[in-house]
C-alpha cells in the first residue's frame, strides 16, 4: 500500500509550508492513471495527520488528467 508513503510525504510537505499555522483543507489533483486509491489515501491521511498541523484538516480530491498526482493547494487558519 504505497498510499501510506504518499500520505506521509503530503503531510510533511504541507506541514513544512504551513509552519505553525493549522491546516484546514488539502486539495490533491489525481488523474485516473495515477495508480492511487483515493479511499486508501483518505484513510491514511487521518492517521498520519494525527498530532500535526494537519490534524482535522479536510482532504479533497480534484479530477486531473492522465497520471497526474499533485498537491494542488491547501488552506491554513489565519493567525489571530
Amino acid at each position: 500500500m504505497h498510499e501510506l508513503g504518499l500520505t506521509r510525504n503530503i503531510v510533511a510537505i504541507v506541514g513544512e509550508h504551513a509552519g505553525s499555522r493549522r491546516v484546514r483543507r488539502v486539495r490533491l489533483a489525481v488523474g485516473p492513471l495515477a495508480c492511487v486509491e483515493r479511499e486508501a489515501l483518505s484513510f491514511c491521511f487521518d492517521i498520519v495527520a494525527e498530532g500535526t498541523a494537519l490534524e482535522g484538516a479536510a482532504l479533497e480530491f480534484l479530477d486531473a488528467e492522465g497520471d497526474v498526482f499533485m498537491i494542488k493547494n491547501f488552506e491554513v487558519e489565519e493567525a489571530a
